[in-house]
């Protein structure tokens, strides 16, 4: 077979869906005039007709075409310039770009519901203020309430709601500043806590800092008081005075008393002539 004097198609031309080239399967390539799948066979379309595979064609005025018509295609040169990998990542690529112009799934809207009727409307909780409007309503109209001693049994029962209303709301409104107050006490409560533990926090942290600094003053304080303290006995009670800084309070005591008893002997005048 002569292939038809048309320049050869390169398959990395072609679309990655007309041409298939599975390890294991002959090469199959969509033929260009026809669009149909014919097997390669030494590298060209073989010969076949445009009508084959019960393909119906016309012409361009309409016309029937003879199914024994020989397709143009026939004899077309494939030339094989792909490999598998790289015809497999061009089909991948284009599955890829097919998900994606994909339509999204529609979502049907969710219709609006259709508000009740009037009549289906809940009447609203009657107040203090709509329970007078009616009674004051109704004694504008009731020619038998219109008299102060005299009520009909309406008027009586609009006046007995309207009385107890008041009584209601009042009740509610000193509930509401009961509550009130007990929930304005609580955060009080509450943020005295706070204030008290970062007050306490914040002491801590303080005598973090200086603990050290004081630890070595009250070091310092009681090192100078026990040199003075031992200076102070030595000149009161004599250079010979043994006085360390472990000499305890008693010792001290001691020593004074004998140093002060030689003292009042050698100073006093009767005990000298005794003596002579």
């Amino acid at each position: 077979m002569r292939h038809n004097g048309r320049p050869a198609l390169r398959a990395s031309k072609l679309p990655a869906a007309d041409i298939n080239l599975r390890p294991g399967e002959p090469v199959t390539v969509v033929c260009t005039d026809c669009r149909t799948w014919r097997r390669l066979t030494h590298s060209m379309i073989p010969a076949h007709r445009s009508t084959d595979l019960g393909r119906e064609l016309v012409d361009a005025d309409g016309r029937q075409v003879r199914r024994d018509t020989r397709c143009p295609g026939s004899g077309q040169r494939i030339q094989i310039d792909l490999t598998v990998a790289k015809w497999v990542t061009r089909v991948e690529d284009g599955l890829t770009e097919t998900a994606a112009c994909r339509p999204t799934k529609v979502l049907r809207k969710v219709p609006t519901p259709k508000p009740p009727a009037l009549h289906q409307l809940a009447p609203a909780a009657p107040t203090a203020t709509t329970a007078h409007a009616a009674y004051v309503g109704h004694r504008s109209r009731c020619a038998a309430c219109t008299d102060p001693k005299r009520r009909c049994t309406d008027g009586l029962r609009l006046g007995a709601a309207y009385l107890k209303l008041v009584r209601e709301e009042e009740q509610a409104g000193t509930e509401r500043a009961v509550a009130d107050r007990v929930r304005a006490d609580q955060e009080q409560r509450d943020e005295e806590r706070i204030q008290a533990d970062e007050q306490l926090q914040r002491r801590q942290v303080l005598w973090a800092e200086r603990a050290p600094a004081a630890e070595t003053a009250d070091m310092m304080r009681r090192s100078t008081s026990l040199a003075l303290h031992a200076d102070t006995r030595r000149r009161l009670y004599g250079p010979d005075l043994q006085v360390g800084e472990r000499d305890s309070r008693e010792q001290s005591r001691a020593l004074a008393d004998v140093r002060t008893e030689a003292a009042i002997r050698a100073a006093s005048s009767v005990r000298r002539t005794v003596a002579a």
